[in-house]
Formats: C-alpha cells, structure tokens, sequence
C-alpha cells in the first residue's frame, strides 16, 4: 500500500484492472459499445479488449448483442442480489427504527436489469408491499424512480425522474398502494451507480409530512449506499 493507503501501481492486477474499467464502461450505456469503442476508452489495443470482452462473456459479465455491440450481462445482476443479501441485514434494523418513529412503512428495493423489485418491507399498518414483488423501473412508482434519479438522463423518462433527480428523492401517491404516497431515495453502489432505493410509505393525508419525511429517507439511503460516508 502507499502512503495514501491506495494500491501503489505494482500491487495493480493490470489485466483485472482493465476487465472492469471494461465492465464499468458497459454498464454506462443500456445500448452496449462495440469492442473498437470500448478499445478507445480503455485506451488499450482492440485486440486487448476483444479478449478481455470474450472472458467477460464467457462469465456471463457481458453480452454480446446480433450487431456486435456488447452489453452488462445477468452475471452482474447475480453479484448484485448477493449484495442485497447484506443489503437487508445492515438496512434491517435502520428502517424498523424508521418505521416506528414516524409511523410509516419502510421499504427497501433494489434494481434487476431494467426492473426494480421488493426485498424488504416493515409495517406499522395495512399499506401492503409484498416482498418479491416486481414491476418495471419506470412505472414502479417512487421506488423505481428514485433509482432512475440517480442514473444519467435517458430519452424519453417520466417528468418526475428529472424532479427527483433534482430534489434528491422521488414522491408518488396512489401508483402502488391506492390512498397512499411513496417518498423514496436512490441507494449507490461505491462506484456511484444507483442500484437500489429505500423509502417510506404514508397514508395520502399525510402528505403535508412529506419534506420531513423525505429528510428521513434520503439519510437512510445514504446510510446504506456503499459510495456513502
């Protein structure tokens, strides 16, 4: 280690290093880069790359679309629902403490490819998330939008992913739960990549509640993303 306790550059596995600069670059586009220009922004021969994306493929990292173009394959999502795993555990206790302090349903989802699913949910009332449950990310109300605010705009995005993009949460009324509002905040991975997001849930009545609650919930998110400290 150096002295500003990073890697110094001869404990660097160079080619694993460029395997996920490659992977990263992949994961900047839903349309996928062609090997040339993955080569070009790696700033390594094409050649380099093209090994380096056929290893990635072969391990279900990448993907390689009918054109050509690659993409971030499943096995990316498979490392992610293990990262759920102590997701849950650390945000466990933090949303049962939210829950009971300002009377609402937490809930926690994560991002699967271009879905957003339920993996946890903590009741003081009838307001419902059934864990496991999944929908689309765009149309999966706060929760979803909120993931989709702390990624780069994309052509043709609701309205109110802008806002929450904006605002720094997302809130939604009557889109999952008839009655009730959804308030809700994008969780990120280290590398900055929103890939989940935790939120509370109160009857539409209470909307009045929502620029305190939404305090709430976006210092749960940062508790929780790993890019947070």
């Amino acid at each position: 280690m150096g002295a500003s306790g990073k890697p110094a550059g001869g404990e660097i596995a160079q080619t694993l290093d460029r395997g996920l600069q490659v992977l990263e670059f992949l994961g900047t586009s839903a349309d996928g880069f062609t090997a040339t220009e993955v080569a070009q922004h790696v700033g390594v021969h094409r050649s380099i790359v093209a090994r380096l994306l056929a290893t990635l493929t072969a391990r279900k990292f990448a993907t390689r679309l009918d054109d050509g173009r690659y993409v971030v394959g499943s096995g990316v999502f498979s490392l992610a629902r293990m990262v759920s795993r102590d997701l849950i555990s650390m945000a466990t206790p933090l949303l049962r403490d939210a829950t009971e302090r300002v009377v609402a349903t937490s809930v926690l989802h994560i991002a699967d490819g271009d879905e957003v699913v339920t993996v946890l949910s903590i009741e003081p009332s009838a307001a419902n998330f059934r864990v496991g449950a999944r929908g689309p990310l765009p149309a999966f109300a706060a929760y979803g939008i909120a993931i989709l605010s702390g990624r780069p705009p994309r052509p043709g995005e609701r309205p109110e992913v802008a806002e929450a993009r904006s605002l720094g949460y997302a809130v939604t009324t009557g889109e999952v739960v008839p009655g009730y509002t959804g308030i809700a905040a994008p969780i990120f991975t280290a590398g900055g990549e929103a890939m989940g997001s935790v939120g509370l849930v109160i009857p539409a009545e209470r909307i009045s509640e929502v620029p305190a609650l939404a305090t709430e919930v976006m210092a749960l998110a940062k508790a929780l993303s790993l890019a947070g400290g």
